[in-house]
């Protein structure tokens, strides 16, 4: 279905106080204007992606490594700081787990990380895009503002983990902000740029605020790339 003939649909069955079946299936029709939006069907052709950049907060810098299986809420991420220590995360769909600076494994299958590495797994693949993979539901909120530009709101609730809110530019359907709980922290994304990979958009700089406190997240390298499942694993303890 073209992005044409979603819009007009859109139009048709989003009253301001919709009823909550219609939110819900306008929820998941936004969803598939943002993802044509941001690069239709050749987000369905990589199985997984590479990533690296920085991330700075009160003026330190650390870099980033991150991989994601786009088939699988599977994800890992190193952080280093400055002085070459670093944090390994990850979530092989089953466990999250950690590697410290002093090479100490742990994880944790608790279900309350469980659903926190849920949640964080589905935003860095961006399960949204593809709602048969990954099960969620989409609920159309309305038009809201925020910093004094408009926005269209859709609450996502991925399987066995918690809410948050995506914030669509209402012009060009794509993702502008994204709001949730960290925790007990309220946390706040917001795309500055975007650039293009494979015919993909996908967010280049960032600003993030977690708990009042905010951070600079700019990616240096993205590329899509086959990842083995076993850097999703975590190594011997």
């Amino acid at each position: 279905m073209k992005t044409a003939n979603l819009a007009l649909v859109l139009a048709l069955v989003v009253p301001a106080c919709a009823p909550a079946h219609d939110a819900k299936d306008a929820g998941l029709r936004f969803m598939m204007l943002m993802k044509d939006a941001s690069g239709g069907p050749a987000l369905d052709a990589p199985s997984g992606f590479h990533e690296t950049g920085t991330v700075t907060r009160d003026g330190d810098t650390r870099t980033y490594e991150t991989w994601g299986d786009f088939h699988a809420l599977r994800t890992v991420s190193i952080m280093t700081r400055a002085d070459g220590l670093s944090m390994t995360n990850g979530f092989d769909g089953t466990q999250a787990w950690q590697v410290g600076p002093d090479g100490t494994v742990q994880t944790d299958t608790s279900p309350e990380t469980l659903a926190a590495a849920r949640l964080g797994a589905y935003l860095t693949v961006g399960g949204y895009y593809w709602p048969e993979r990954f099960p969620a539901t989409f609920e159309y909120d309305g038009r809201k503002v925020a910093d004094g530009l408009a926005y269209d709101v859709v609450t996502v609730t991925p399987d066995g983990a918690g809410p948050f809110d995506i914030w669509l530019d209402p012009d060009n359907h794509r993702l502008q902000r994204l709001t949730a709980m960290d925790g007990d922290q309220p946390f706040e994304g917001v795309v500055n740029t975007y650039d293009v990979v494979g015919g993909v958009s996908f967010a280049a700089d960032t600003t993030q605020t977690i708990g009042g406190q905010t951070m600079a997240h700019k990616v240096t390298l993205y590329e899509f790339t086959d990842v083995p499942a076993e850097k999703f694993t975590p190594p011997p303890g």
